[in-house]
């Protein structure tokens, strides 16, 4: 009988540690994911972030670009003197010129393009979302979907037991969407310095031999800020998701729902190519 009691207690106290976990996840991650995830232009509007990017070709990142242009002018001489004397294909002077003006234009305007380029996937992304407002009434956002999971796996009212097939279920979700406050953090990062890089990228488009830079670093830009409206798309599906008469089968699809927000950034890298940024948190077969 005491051994009973003890069981019970420790049974007890497990629960509720992992309720208050578990609780404290819901209360502070989830509204940050809504903010690191659909991001708009507002991404570059922070002001230690304006004094790296510049505001003229005078200075910050802008001011290196433009002073690369005179060593790109300097090798591409060199280069097409020892195309001569090696009779080797080369860019022509005017060829190369005329590149060089356009490109040259266009990186002193990298940081506006980057700028339409993320507000217009933003838009594209905020038109998914306000599709599942007008369908189901409420906000497509990580801090609504866990707010449904929550309603979806407590249907029997009872108190949070880690050891049942719910708590199980809830185990799963929260790891799986810490592990998507990281993914998609590193994403937010690798979009700030993809926007610094630039101005470099734009200019690389002016030399043969360089291009390849420029479209790798596109490849990998598109595919990050593309990744949201995937992100929006199955976020909107789960809000469909409705199986009244089997739960045990509808949490699983939840679990599905998330296991396929951890493997968007995947999707995308091998839709697109570019870099993966899925970070694993001791969960390594359920986020692979």
């Amino acid at each position: 009988m005491e051994d009973s009691k003890i069981s019970e207690s420790i049974f007890n106290v497990i629960n509720s540690l992992f309720s208050k976990l578990f609780g404290s996840i819901d209360n502070s991650i989830y509204a940050i994911l809504d903010k690191i995830t659909f991001i708009n232009k507002d991404i570059l509007e922070n002001s230690n972030f304006q004094k790296i990017l510049g505001d003229s070709f005078s200075n910050g990142i802008l001011l290196i670009g433009n002073a690369l242009v005179f060593g790109i002018i300097i090798f591409f001489s060199i280069n097409y003197l020892f195309s001569h004397l090696t009779l080797s294909k080369s860019q022509t002077p005017s060829q190369f010129f005329f590149k060089l003006v356009i490109f040259v234009i266009l990186m002193n305007s990298s940081i506006w393009l980057c700028s339409e380029i993320i507000n217009l996937v933003s838009i594209i992304s905020n038109i998914i979302r306000d599709i599942g407002v007008f369908l189901f009434n409420q906000e497509i956002s990580f801090s609504n979907f866990v707010n449904l999971i929550n309603k979806k796996i407590y249907v029997s009212n009872n108190e949070f037991n880690v050891f049942s097939f719910e708590g199980i279920v809830k185990s799963f979700t929260s790891v799986g969407f810490m592990n998507l406050v990281f993914t998609y953090a590193l994403r937010y990062i690798l979009i700030q310095i993809l926007v610094i890089i630039s101005p470099f990228a734009i200019l690389c488009i002016t030399l043969d031999k360089t291009e390849w830079f420029f479209r790798s670093w596109i490849r990998i830009f598109m595919s990050l800020l593309l990744e949201q409206v995937l992100i929006s798309i199955i976020l909107l599906l789960a809000f469909s998701i409705d199986v009244p008469n089997n739960p045990n089968f509808e949490q699983l699809l939840y679990i599905g729902i998330i296991y396929s927000l951890i493997r968007a950034n995947g999707y995308m890298y091998q839709l697109f190519g570019g870099f993966s940024t899925t970070v694993s948190m001791g969960i390594n077969n359920f986020s692979k």
